[in-house]
């Protein structure tokens, strides 16, 4: 307790220096939290005591839980498990206390009333919710306080793994219903992120279902005897009915109390339609679940830990969400329908009685859905049946039932039009069903990248051959069920005004090359998969390109970056007008990965001896540096000139995508201030430091040729843009937005070298799951957070791009203002880590090391 007591003072004071650097930067702007009319302070306290609850439940059982961490194997997702809590319950409650879920968030929040006003209740709330979470987690885990070794632990008695089932589905109703009655924008991000938290927290305890298709399917594998069934499927109803009691009692209170939220097709479809699309995403989602988290580790995979499973889980949700939600809501779960009727059984009108009839119908579909995912698994995993089985034709089966899913929901996406969510939609189910397929088939899913494969060798011709003929096969029978479901509706392939031919077949090459060229890094190359310790991060590799492309240039040729896609979306107009030229665009685009990832890793083809001893050469690390920075600089760029309103989220994911991928090459510093800290740190291998005014030029050339590129994009459309340049926002001084700039990329410069400096920790596995994926936050963070005071830059190279794009010469210092106070962060990013961080080795050791 003592050290809790010094924690809290920490958290308090770190809370009260930044409320301060607040109110000093946003003056006469001021904090305030309080509960957001028109909800009661009484909601606000719900909320805040339900979600710290939650962010402590997931804390504890994916940090602090023996079992989750065996020893030497400790999980790498407890960091993207709680962080997702915050986004989860953001969107889900924001609009009613201000999801603070925090005591030093909300005592820094109230600083005009000192911590007394609504700061004060809503610490007594938290500390009440945290205090539920502990008994929560004694629950599900009594184990964990017995002092058990944890390879001796008993699997949970079915009382326990029921409650665990309950809690979870109880967190994921009451997040979709908070984001209804709320009028949230991002149900489907918001309530697949509750389900992934939950589903890394407690799939160890009970096979985290949530959700009673899951459970059928469990029972139709014989993985659980029907009893058992019975009492998960009675737990996870119950559970989801009292979560919509619950979220009844807020909607008299909300701007939506009129509207009753019955469970029923969306305007202008019918239940055929829904019945289908609920069917098939329902499907797409338990066999997701069946697959990452039952089947059979591959060889490759030297650790227990599976980092992936909830994150795919998760993705698969909200793609099918997001893509079917106007069609039939989304919901994919018979428990959260029972929940949902039992809301509109609470709203007023008289639609609830049609949500009662509709009921049956779609849990009978969703629960059928699940079967088909139990039958689907056994044919495409059918070393699970038996160990000697055939898998030619199931790789073959994953290809096209994998690419027939993703065109599905690129058609839905496109066709329907789900806003600003729709190219994360198509990029989330593009990860599960790499994970799912990638044992396999590789995960392919993309005629370039099965090219791609088959110009570096890695697979015969023969084998491309036939993949291609099961892509096809599986984007023909998508392009017939996007006619049927959707009809007239559909999504057209072709340049999109203002842009012309020229500059959406320009983009379409960049992006699939840019694509294939990370699947390559990747998923195949050895060095990035060692063959008996390969990386769990490729599917998140490939699946940011496909966000990083969507907005920045799903405006000029819709970012198709797949033939399949391309094709499928507009099989109702025979994939003629554009889609087969968009075709043979891309196919070119992986023709150009092909030989660029020849080239940059050609040691891939040495002997396994001068394979193990071969560092690249300053030419391959710089050309790495180079198309790292192009790629981020021109999807910020791009962003600017669609004026995408998602501008951070796509910056991040190129950064994420090409960190993963060149990360092992080059070191993946993309930015002169992170080479800086780098060198300064003492930390980064001897040929960085060395060559680092290389990696600087290079950077800052890669950022001139983008920004030049994107200045040709802008001439090259007929509409006016509007001016771009580099400029603190409107209401902001150069002091303010040079503040935050050094702000950010201090905190940016910080968390690269703690992910990717640091020695690894004893564990049997020596690939970092999260490093790219931290850094490439960090970006998206600042450019949410500061985006409109400064434009969130933290990169030298980005700041001369966007001069170059704008055409700013007149804005010179503020291009030299700008780098000063992002190269000082690196410098107070370096202290701040030099200062938290012990040494990597003790002086002694050091120096025998070094005479050595």
């Amino acid at each position: 307790w003592r050290i809790v007591g010094k924690y809290c003072a920490a958290q308090l004071a770190g809370g009260l220096l930044a409320s301060l650097a607040v109110c000093a930067v946003l003056a006469p702007r001021s904090l305030s939290l309080a509960p957001a009319p028109p909800f009661l302070g009484c909601h606000a306290m719900v909320v805040e005591a339900l979600y710290t609850a939650m962010v402590c439940f997931v804390f504890l059982n994916c940090v602090a839980s023996k079992r989750n961490n065996a020893p030497a194997d400790r999980n790498q997702f407890f960091g993207l498990a709680v962080g997702f809590v915050y986004v989860a319950g953001g969107y889900a409650a924001g609009g009613i206390s201000g999801a603070a879920f925090n005591p030093a968030v909300a005592l820094a929040f109230d600083l005009r009333h000192l911590g007394l006003g609504w700061g004060v209740w809503y610490v007594g709330v938290q500390l009440l919710g945290a205090a539920v979470a502990a008994l929560l987690y004694g629950a599900v885990r009594p184990e964990e306080s017995s002092g058990t070794d944890p390879d001796a632990y008993e699997p949970a008695s079915l009382r326990t793994k029921c409650f665990s089932e309950a809690v979870g589905t109880f967190f994921l109703m009451v997040t979709v219903g908070l984001n209804l009655v709320a009028g949230s924008k991002a149900i489907a991000w918001s309530s697949a992120a509750s389900l992934m938290c939950v589903t890394y927290s407690l799939a160890d305890v009970s096979g985290a279902h949530f959700n009673p298709a899951v459970t059928l399917a469990s029972v139709a594998r014989l993985a659980m005897p029907l009893d058992h069934g019975a009492a998960y499927a009675s737990a996870q109803t119950l559970a989801s009915v009292l979560a919509g009691v619950l979220v009844g009692l807020f909607h008299p209170s909300a701007e939506s109390r009129s509207i009753t939220f019955a469970l029923r097709p969306g305007v202008g479809f019918g239940f055929g339609a829904a019945a289908f699309v609920e069917l098939l995403f329902t499907t797409a989602l338990v066999y997701t679940l069946l697959a990452t988290t039952t089947a059979r580790r591959p060889p490759s995979q030297i650790t227990r830990q599976n980092y992936y499973f909830g994150l795919s889980v998760g993705s698969c949700a909200m793609a099918g969400s997001a893509a079917v939600g106007a069609v039939s809501g989304g919901v994919l779960n018979p428990a959260v329908s029972a929940g949902i009727a039992t809301l509109a059984g609470m709203s007023p009108g008289t639609a609830a009685g049609a949500s009662y009839m509709y009921l049956l119908g779609f849990v009978l579909v969703q629960l059928f859905g699940g079967y088909a995912a139990s039958a689907a698994l056994r044919w495409t995993h059918p070393r699970e049946v038996g160990p000697v089985a055939p898998a030619d034709a199931a790789s073959l089966l994953c290809e096209a039932g994998g690419t027939l899913v993703l065109v599905f929901t690129a058609g839905c996406c496109m066709s329907i039009g789900v806003g600003v969510w729709g190219h994360t939609a198509v990029a989330c189910m593009l990860l599960a069903m790499m994970y799912v397929c990638y044992p396999v088939s590789g995960g392919h899913l993309n005629p370039a990248v099965s090219l791609a494969l088959g110009i570096t060798g890695t697979i015969p011709w023969r084998q491309v051959y036939r993949y291609w003929a099961a892509q096809f096969a599986g984007t023909v029978v998508a392009g017939a069920a996007l006619c049927a479901t959707l009809a007239p509706r559909g999504a057209d392939v072709r340049a999109i005004a203002p842009f012309g031919f020229g500059p959406a077949t320009t983009v379409e090459i960049l992006y699939t090359a840019m694509f294939c060229l990370v699947y390559l890094s990747c998923a195949v190359s050895k060095r990035n998969n060692p063959g008996d310790d390969a990386n769990q991060f490729y599917a998140l590799g490939v699946g940011f390109v496909v966000i990083a492309a969507g907005h920045a240039v799903g405006g000029v040729s819709g970012a198709c970056l797949n033939p399949a896609v391309a094709v499928g979306v507009n099989f109702m107009h025979f994939g003629l007008h554009w889609s087969f030229l968009w075709a043979a665009v891309e196919m070119l685009g992986g023709l150009f990965a092909a030989r660029l990832y020849v080239a940059l890793r050609w040691d891939e083809w040495l002997p396994d001896a001068q394979f193990e001893y071969y560092v690249p050469t300053l030419v391959t690390r710089c050309i790495c540096e180079f198309l790292g920075v192009f790629a981020f600089v021109f999807t910020y760029g791009m962003n600017l000139v669609t004026s995408s309103e998602a501008i951070p989220w796509s910056a991040g994911a190129a950064l994420i995508s090409m960190t993963y991928s060149f990360g092992g090459l080059s070191g993946g510093h993309f930015n002169p201030a992170v080479t800086l800290a780098v060198i300064a740190s003492g930390r980064g291998p001897a040929e960085a430091r060395r060559d680092a005014m290389a990696y600087a030029a290079t950077q800052l050339l890669a950022g001139l040729v983008a920004g030049a590129l994107c200045a040709l994009f802008r001439l090259a459309s007929t509409k006016d843009l509007g001016k771009l340049e580099l400029a603190p926002g409107a209401g902001y001084g150069l002091i303010a937005s040079g503040f935050v700039e050094l702000l950010y990329t201090a905190m940016l410069a910080y968390v690269v070298l703690g992910v990717t400096t640091r020695p690894p920790p004893e564990q049997v596995t020596k690939q970092n799951f999260h490093f790219a994926l931290c850094i490439g936050v960090c970006v998206t963070i600042a450019g949410s957070a500061v985006g409109s005071m400064s434009g969130g830059l933290l990169n030298p190279a980005l700041a001369l791009g966007l001069a170059v794009n704008g055409a700013v010469g007149h804005r010179f210092t503020t291009l030299v203002t700008y780098a000063a106070w992002e190269l000082t962060g690196a410098l107070c990013g370096v202290a701040a880590y030099r200062l938290t961080y012990a040494p990597a080795h003790p002086p002694a050791e050091a120096a025998a090391a070094q005479a050595a």
